[in-house]
C-alpha cells in the first residue's frame, strides 16, 4: 500500500506539473478571472478537476478497504488527520502535504508509544498543530500569488 501511495503522489506531481490539463488547473486556481480571459473554459477545469479529485478519493477508499471494514463510517477515523495534514502543509502545495503528512504521523505514533496512551498522544499532536498554524496561518509551504489580498 506504501508503494501504491508513493506512485498515486507520483502521478499526481505529473499530472498538475507536466501536463495541459495541469497547467490548466493551475492557472484557474491563481486566478480565474484572468485565466477566463485568456480563454480557459474554467467551468470544464472545475469539471475535470472535480473528476481527478473524486478518482483519487475513490482510489483512498479503496485502499482503506484493504485496512479494515467496508462501511459508511469507512474514513471517519482519517478525516480529521487528512484535513490538518493539508493545512499545514499548505493547501494546493503536494510537497508540502507529503512532508507534513509523515512528520505528523511520525509525531503522532512516536508519542502514543512513548506515553503508552493514544488519546493523550492524539490531543499533543493537535495541540502542537494549533500552536503552528497561529505561528504560520498558510502552513508550511505558503502559495504565492500576485493579487492584493
Amino acid at each position: 500500500m506504501i508503494g501504491f501511495a508513493v506512485l498515486i503522489i507520483v502521478v499526481t506531481w505529473l499530472v498538475l506539473n507536466k501536463t495541459s490539463l495541469g497547467l490548466l488547473i493551475r492557472a484557474v486556481m491563481q486566478n480565474r478571472n484572468m485565466a477566463a480571459c485568456m480563454g480557459v473554459r474554467t467551468e470544464r477545469v472545475n469539471m475535470l478537476t472535480f473528476a481527478f479529485g473524486s478518482g483519487l478519493a475513490g482510489l483512498a477508499g479503496a485502499f482503506l478497504s484493504q485496512i479494515g471494514n467496508v462501511g459508511p463510517s469507512l474514513g471517519q477515523n482519517y478525516i480529521v488527520d487528512a484535513f490538518m495534514t493539508v493545512v499545514v502543509g499548505g493547501v494546493g502545495n503536494i510537497l508540502g502535504t507529503v512532508i507534513s503528512a509523515l512528520g505528523i504521523g511520525m509525531a503522532d505514533q512516536s508519542l502514543q508509544q512513548y506515553l503508552g496512551n493514544p488519546v493523550i498522544g492524539k490531543i499533543l499532536v493537535l495541540g502542537a498543530i494549533i500552536l503552528f498554524l497561529q505561528w504560520r496561518p498558510a502552513g508550511i509551504f505558503v502559495t504565492r500569488s500576485r493579487s492584493l489580498d
